[in-house]
């Protein structure tokens, strides 16, 4: 299948620019292609999942990664209207099957393999999971997401994106810093 885009400038009637795209058809001789959904997570084919990891472990985590995580930013988190929230860690126990001890051992042991980060905030913690094994929709992975699992990303990245990413990092905190300073200069006047 074809698209073809056109760009007519509305004052002369004269095509400004095209462009043409390929989309693969819905059934050829290989098969139905799928449509991608919003739901659901990614999972890359080089990476494994850490050795003491039961596979009842990983499949609780696919299950958690494929329903609760919110896209772009791989929270375990939900929709409250317009508001995104954290699921607490009894919450996050509880939606993969655990009870009380059970759960909090299951989700220590996840913070202890690096697959989700625990990140203590004013309105409490939040969990997210590693992107190296689920990630959330989003095509890209964020500065943010880096920053929150950049030893465990570091071995999988090529080292020019380590070196943007740390870059914005230092940029974003000079930022902050300026901001700050500045701020401070006009409340001491």
């Amino acid at each position: 299948m074809r698209e073809k885009r056109q760009y007519i400038d509305d004052r002369t009637g004269l095509i400004v620019s095209e462009y043409t795209s390929d989309f693969p058809d819905a059934l050829n001789d290989e098969g139905y292609r799928f449509p991608s959904h919003k739901l659901g997570a990614r999972m890359f084919a080089g990476v494994e999942f850490p050795k003491l990891m039961s596979d009842a472990e990983i499949g609780k985590m696919a299950r958690l990664a494929r329903r609760y995580m919110i896209a772009a930013t791989n929270m375990l988190g939900y929709r409250d209207g317009r508001e995104i929230k954290a699921y607490t860690g009894v919450e996050i126990a509880e939606l993969s099957g655990y009870r009380d001890r059970q759960g909090r051992r299951f989700i220590s042991k996840m913070v202890r393999l690096h697959v989700i980060q625990r990140i203590n905030t004013n309105s409490g913690a939040q969990f997210y999971i590693n992107p190296a094994y689920f990630m959330a929709n989003g095509k890209r992975l964020s500065l943010d997401l880096f920053l929150l699992f950049r030893s465990e990303l570091t071995p999988l990245l090529p080292s020019w994106v380590m070196i943007e990413f740390l870059r914005q990092a230092n940029n974003k905190a000079i930022l902050s810093t300026d901001a700050n300073s500045e701020a401070e200069r006009i409340i001491t006047g």
